[in-house]
């Protein structure tokens, strides 16, 4: 090869590279966009606060039910961020800074302790706590940020939070073996309140959304009765469930994947 002919190959190159930097760049924007809108949602809208505050009100009506037939040891398995505590802030601030999640900053925040309760959260769970429930706080978050956890439950008054209820991610995100061994102590575990399709089990853990699409048409008779659902539109295993590989995309694969999967209005001419 030349030297003229070198020069122009890295000249195309690093057009190349440019061209797709620029692209990327470009994703990363309508990305940011997108997810400020969730976020502007979560934090301003009252249906959000009404939604949050009627599911904790069905969720207690079916722990009184569950309670009125003489259950021995019932417990509650709630999830954490975003179920009971509100970590919308550090979304917005990724959306500002146009940056993907990433654990570093991520335990940066949890460190913060800033995080908010979700309307109606402390007092579903201490209505529990002083009613002879049970709450388990089964989260996805680290165990090395176990303590500072614990502190921001503890500060919002989030009722018995100790070593034995906060039940952290020591190995997987798998939550069923932490469920499973809330069983093996003797607990009957009456009511699931999550935002996540695998805060109720194991049967939806890295499927497709087709598959978890069929998990709740399997289980519709759980939904309100024994499982309980809250909202999150800014992340969760649904964006991930999009495509095969979708964290390992490049922004600009990303937001083609989300594009491609909506549902539109084929206008007729």
């Amino acid at each position: 090869m030349t030297n003229a002919m070198k020069f122009m190959f890295c000249v195309t190159l690093i057009s190349a590279v440019s061209a797709c930097t620029s692209q990327d760049k470009q994703a990363d924007q309508r990305l940011a966009d997108q997810s400020t809108m969730a976020v502007n949602w979560m934090q301003q809208s009252g249906e959000y606060q009404a939604i949050a505050l009627q599911t904790f009100k069905f969720a207690t009506s079916a722990f009184q039910q569950a309670a009125s037939k003489g259950v021995h040891s019932p417990a509650v398995i709630v999830d954490l961020d975003e179920t009971m505590i509100d970590n919308s802030a550090y979304q917005a601030w990724a959306a500002q800074q146009q940056v993907p999640f990433t654990d570093a900053t991520w335990s940066q925040w949890t460190h913060a302790k800033q995080a908010l309760a979700i309307p109606g959260a402390v007092d579903f769970a201490r209505y529990i706590d002083s009613h002879g429930g049970t709450i388990f706080y089964v989260s996805n978050r680290a165990e090395q940020d176990r303590q500072v956890t614990a502190d921001n439950l503890r500060t919002l008054g989030f009722p018995s939070v100790s070593a034995e209820t906060l039940l952290l991610n020591t190995s997987s995100s798998n939550k069923q073996a932490r469920f499973d061994s809330i069983g093996a102590r003797g607990y009957q575990v009456v009511v699931y309140v999550g935002d996540n399709l695998n805060d109720f089990g194991q049967a939806t853990w890295h499927k497709d959304n087709v598959q978890r699409r069929e998990f709740v048409a399997q289980h519709r008779e759980k939904f309100g009765t024994e499982f309980f659902l809250l909202p999150n539109p800014s992340y969760g295993d649904w964006e991930s469930g999009l495509s095969q590989n979708y964290t390992k995309m490049s922004p600009s694969a990303k937001l083609q994947v989300r594009e491609q999967a909506l549902r539109v209005w084929r206008k007729m001419p």
